[in-house]
């Protein structure tokens, strides 16, 4: 290895870039990841240690062990979600800051209970309620609690005090951005490039497996075949996964100047945004589970193996046409644009020779049927013809993008009236005033003297409550789990630390160092993240906290203090959170899937409203867009939609895991499994996919269509195309309709079952009709009415074969030919029509 792969690799892990060909296995693996993470962690714990307990700032601030502390708690995995946090942080710790630095000025609350309770019930109310979410408030709370807790239990603090202890917290939060911008930096922006990479090069391989599968003569071989694309699916899958968090840590990054700087020998090949890049991958992987869905359900009969023999070469010359593609968009070798065209030039000539293939084998079909007699099933030409489209699909995903500077339609954002912003925000002062509540109770154990005494001032019980508030019942139940086994883990190792080393600040930092190391490994497992961050800082807390009382506080008394101190916070956060103003994830996860339910009605109603504009000119009021003036309008209308039955069911596979928690899950009106409910997100992902892969087929028709005005009239002159769009549009409406039904038959019950009070206080219903269990009974009638929606709309399209058929013999017997009355036979746009419209008639299948 020369030199220059040396630094070249090295820079690569440094800075954690990489492409494919290049990466090593160990580089690059989870573990080094994890091992450059827990290293960060590591130098920004000594950077702040010493800071705070060897430098002249040790002189100047009591609160020394907070830098330390924040410093840890803020450090994140990128860079991005890094400043994210330090930046919701000082949001919230600012306002309050200056809110609290009067109320010192003019002398309130100094060893006053009533003013200074007042003042702290006061300031959580706003904190909470300008910080909706649990996570952006905690902070700030602790913030006050220790404030209060000062200025009431000490005779004499500076008047600047508020400041000294912001500062403290700006300082660990700098020194974590510091560290996290120097040392392996990770960036959202890079890390998801080299998702997008790892995904190019495994969909590449599934896309290969099923075209594999598909040409197999027998179904047994063809699922064989399928057996790796599963594996490589859940890869997908997992990589995939952390994208959509991802894309919101990099607003807080340079996105467009880090591409330009790590991707500078490529730009000019291909230059997506981040957001691009995760269309592509989403939009292919859709694709390529469509066809996976296609073989599966493939008929593999004559039909078809005479349809592969004809086809099998030029699906291979596709394939390899994409690898060499997928190659040049991974790979770090200079490659010119005009290389890359060409390249791209190569895949859409494969397509039209499949294209042009599959139109031949189809009138070959088709003159022998004529000539026999026989009848064409339409499953063998529908299952086939979605297939090719999907490859198509593809293609097109490719050669849209070498497209640069086209600027997406952006539909405007709705704007809010003056009477929805007058109207009162109930829940968030439901909740802050829950909030409110939970500190005030929590202040006792701060104000009230025999409690402070036997607590330690009981700043830490204080601190508890506030840190383990949850944005429901079952969130908040699981951050008390993960905090109380933290806490304990991190109280032994202090113990311990302290029987080792006593009070020296350097052994200290010695003994702290290999116990961040394992949980600093830990903490990216996204299930143990907060147990392993409180497992960090409760040794840092309890040894660096109590060193400047020396002997006056034993370690071992100090140790279990602090698991005392937790416990009795969690125990009293626990009993407040269930009984004042609880809101459940329950009914929270009830609310999203009606919300995700409301989003498919809306998008089938899209579907039906654009087929509608394309194939009859009706005037589409109801479209919150204009469809006659581009293709963009159309897609950025379509993904808009996606991107928001994307978010919800995000959403709800979080909710799901906090109400498994919750006791309301037990008692409340819950007839539903966890397991139901998984498989019930399971479905919503199926029916997001069939929604994405028909909006494809209309965006083909409508370009095609907007190519050549006449292309749609053109297929509609022949009386019997003309029924076969006019009994479609009469099925697709039916089916919409049926659909709509069965979706607000399922969202009438998840909203009956909600407790009356969520109701009451989240959407203001006072009355609230009771579930009749024979109306359940309904659902049973709606899903047979839907299925016997589908299997009119698959006998119509069979029905319509047959008359085809019938229309052609006709033809023929007159002496007409073939290319004088087959649509497609001599206009391509037409024949991509017709394959998109089998495409739709597939999946509504």
């Amino acid at each position: 290895m020369s030199l220059s792969s040396i630094f070249q690799t090295f820079l690569h892990f440094y800075f954690n870039y990489h492409y494919v060909e290049s990466a090593s296995s160990y580089i690059h693996s989870t573990f080094a990841r994890r091992v450059q993470f827990t290293l960060r962690i590591v130098i920004s714990f000594l950077v702040a240690g010493f800071l705070a307990y060897k430098s002249p700032l040790s002189h100047q601030t009591s609160q020394g062990f907070l830098i330390p502390l924040i410093s840890v708690m803020s450090l994140q995995e990128t860079f991005g979600l890094t400043v994210a946090a330090c930046f919701q942080m000082l949001l919230g710790l600012i306002p309050s800051t200056i809110f609290l630095f009067i109320v010192q000025k003019i002398g309130l609350g100094y060893h006053d209970y009533l003013a200074a309770e007042l003042i702290l019930l006061v300031s959580s109310f706003f904190i909470a309620f300008i910080c909706s979410q649990s996570q952006t408030r905690k902070i700030p709370l602790v913030l006050c609690a220790i404030f209060f807790a000062t200025i009431v239990n000490q005779r004499s603090i500076p008047s600047t005090f508020i400041f000294q202890l912001l500062e403290t917290f700006v300082i660990g939060m700098a020194i974590a951005v510091l560290v996290s911008l120097t040392i392996f930096p990770v960036f959202a922006t890079i890390d998801i490039e080299n998702r997008v990479n790892y995904c190019l090069l495994n969909l590449q391989e599934m896309q290969k497996s099923i075209t594999k599968a598909f040409l197999h003569q027998d179904k047994i071989s063809a699922q064989i075949s399928l057996t790796r694309t599963s594996t490589i699916e859940e890869i997908i899958l997992t990589a995939i996964g952390p994208i959509r968090m991802k894309l919101v840590e990099t607003r807080f990054e340079p996105s467009r100047f880090l591409q330009r700087i790590f991707n500078r020998r490529r730009r000019h090949i291909i230059n997506l945004t981040i957001q691009e890049q995760d269309d592509l991958i989403m939009a292919w992987f859709l694709h390529v589970r469509s066809m996976e869905l296609m073989v599966k359900q493939c008929r593999f009969n004559e039909y078809h193996r005479d349809l592969i023999q004809e086809l099998e070469a030029k699906l291979q010359h596709i394939c390899l046409c994409q690898s060499v593609i997928i190659s040049t968009m991974t790979t770090s070798s200079s490659i010119t644009k005009d290389e890359f065209f060409h390249q791209v030039s190569d895949l859409e000539r494969a397509g039209e020779a499949l294209r042009s293939t599959y139109s031949e084998a189809r009138l070959r079909r088709l003159e022998d049927a004529l000539e026999s007699a026989a009848i064409i099933q339409s499953e063998d030409y529908l299952s086939h013809s979605f297939f090719l489209f999907q490859f198509d699909s593809i293609i097109r995903l490719f050669t849209r993008i070498i497209t640069t500077n086209v600027k997406k339609f952006v539909p405007a954002k709705k704007k809010q009236s003056l009477k929805d912003r007058l109207t009162p925000k109930w829940s968030r002062l439901f909740s802050a005033t829950k909030c409110m509540i939970i500190v005030g109770i929590g202040s006792i154990f701060v104000m009230v003297s025999p409690l402070a005494t036997a607590f330690e001032n009981g700043q830490w019980i204080f601190v508890a409550i506030c840190m383990t508030q949850g944005d429901s019942v079952g969130g908040a139940f699981t951050t008390m789990k993960m905090r109380l086994l933290g806490t304990l883990l991190g109280a032994m190792w202090a113990y311990v630390t302290y029987l080792a080393v006593h009070d020296d600040v350097y052994q200290t930092f010695g003994m702290l160092v290999p116990w961040i190391l394992v949980f600093g490994y830990i903490r990216p497992l996204p299930r143990l993240n907060y147990t392993a961050t409180v497992a960090m800082i409760t040794p840092i807390l309890i040894t660096l906290g109590r060193i400047p009382y020396g002997n006056t506080l034993p370690a071992g008394n100090y140790a279990l203090l602090r698991i005392e101190e937790n416990l009795v916070g969690i125990g009293v956060a626990a009993v407040l959170t269930l009984i004042i103003f609880p809101v459940f994830a329950i009914d929270l996860l009830k609310d999203n899937i009606q919300s995700t339910f409301q989003a498919c009605r809306d998008n089938m109603n899209s579907i039906r409203l654009i087929y509608d504009q394309l194939f009859y000119n009706k005037h589409l009021n109801e479209m919150s867009i204009d469809i006659e003036k581009e293709e963009q309008n159309i897609q950025s209308f379509f993904d808009v939609q996606r991107n928001h039955i994307s978010q919800l069911i995000t959403i709800q596979r979080n909710l799901i895991e906090h109400a498994s928690s919750e006791p309301s899950f037990w008692w409340v009106n819950n007839k539903c499994s966890i397991k139901r409910y998984k498989t019930l997100v399971q479905q919503e992902i199926d029916m997001f996919q069939i929604f994405y892969c028909i909006d494809t087929a209309l965006m083909r028709i409508h370009e095609c269509s907007t190519n050549n005005d006449v292309q749609i009239e053109n297929i509609q002159i022949y009386p019997i195309n003309d029924d076969f769009f006019a009994t479609f549009h009469t099925e697709l409406t039916t089916l919409s309709d049926r659909l709509s039904e069965c979706l607000n038959l399922w969202s009438s019950y998840f909203a009956l079952t909600q407790r009356r009070s969520h109701q009451f206080f989240h959407h203001f219903i006072c009355s609230k009709t009771k579930l009749v269990e024979n109306d359940l009974l309904k659902h049973e009638q709606k899903l047979v009415e839907l299925h016997e929606a589908i299997y009119r709309l698959q006998s119509q399209h069979q029905d319509t074969v047959h008359k085809i058929m019938e229309h052609y013999l006709d033809r023929l017997t007159q002496g007409d030919a073939l290319s004088t009355f087959v649509p497609y036979m001599n206009n391509n746009e037409t024949d991509s029509i017709l394959n998109a419209i089998s495409a739709m008639y597939f999946f509504d299948n």
